[in-house]
C-alpha cells in the first residue's frame, strides 16, 4: 500500500508499505484513534475474545501520545507466520527538525554523530532514489518488568530538500532469525520513498508511483543492510 503523509504545507511524502503491515493510527482525534484501534484489534485478533482485544488496543493506545511527541507520521505492525512460527516487526516514519544543518551537509554531519552516540552500530551513507541518507543498523536492549527485551533495528535518515526537516524511517524486530527477511522488506520501503514539494527547484512533477531506483542503488542498500 502507498502511504501518503503531509509533513508541512509544502511537502508530500509517499512510500510503499507491504500489505502484511497493519496501520497503527497515530494521527486524528482521540475518538478517531480509539475507533481505529478497536478495528485493528478486531482484525489482528479476530479469534480472540473482546477482553483480549480491549487489552491489546489499550496497550497500543498508551504508545500513541509518545509517538505523536516524537513526530511520528506513520506506524505499522506486521504479525506473520514464518515457517510455522509467529514473527513480528514494526515500521515507523517520523519527522524532526534538521536543527540548522542544511540538507546539503546533513548526512556528513549526521554520520559521525550517530557513530559517537551508538558505537556498536553500523553507520553508513546510502544513495536512494529520494536522495542521500544516513543508515544505522543496531541491536537495542530495552529494560522491562520481567527482564530485558532485545530487538534488531534498521534506521534510515533522509534530509528533506526543504532544508529544515529530517525524515527518519525505522524497522525493528525481536525476531533475530528473520533479520534477513525484514531487512529486505525495509530496503524496499526506503527505496520507494517519493517526495513532492511545492515551489521548490527540482520538485517532483506531480503525483504518481515512486521513481525506479537508479542503477546500483539496490545493491548498495542491500550491502548497507548486511
Amino acid at each position: 500500500m502507498t502511504m501518503p503523509a503531509s509533513a508541512s504545507p509544502d511537502v508530500q511524502i509517499r512510500f510503499v508499505v507491504p500489505t502484511s503491515f497493519h496501520d497503527i493510527p497515530v494521527l486524528g482525534t482521540e475518538e478517531q484513534v480509539a475507533e481505529r484501534l478497536w478495528e485493528l484489534a478486531c482484525e489482528v485478533l479476530a479469534s480472540d475474545p473482546d477482553e483480549v482485544r480491549a487489552r491489546w488496543a489499550a496497550l497500543l493506545a498508551r504508545m500513541i501520545p509518545s509517538m505523536a511527541e516524537a513526530g511520528v507520521i506513520y506506524a505499522g505492525l506486521c504479525l506473520v507466520d514464518v515457517g510455522g512460527r509467529p514473527s513480528t516487526a514494526s515500521v515507523v516514519a517520523s519527522l524532526a527538525p534538521l536543527g540548522g544543518i542544511g540538507s546539503q551537509n546533513a548526512v556528513d554531519t549526521l554520520l559521525p554523530a550517530f557513530a559517537r552516540a551508538r558505537p556498536a552500530a553500523t553507520v553508513t551513507a546510502i544513495e536512494l532514489p529520494a536522495g542521500r541518507a544516513a543508515a544505522v543498523i543496531d541491536g537495542v536492549v530495552t529494560p522491562t518488568d520481567g527482564g530485558t527485551f532485545a530487538s534488531s533495528v534498521i534506521q534510515v535518515h533522509l534530509p528533506l530538500p526543504n532544508e529544515f526537516q529530517l525524515l527518519s524511517l525505522e524497522l525493528s524486530t525481536p525476531c533475530a532469525e528473520d533479520w534477513e527477511l525484514y531487512s529486505e522488506v525495509f530496503a524496499g520501503i526506503v527505496r520507494s520513498v517519493h517526495l513532492e514539494f511545492a515551489d521548490l527547484p527540482g520538485a517532483a512533477p506531480g503525483p504518481g508511483a515512486a521513481p525506479a531506483p537508479a542503477p546500483g542503488v539496490e545493491a548498495k542498500v542491500r550491502a548497507a543492510f548486511g
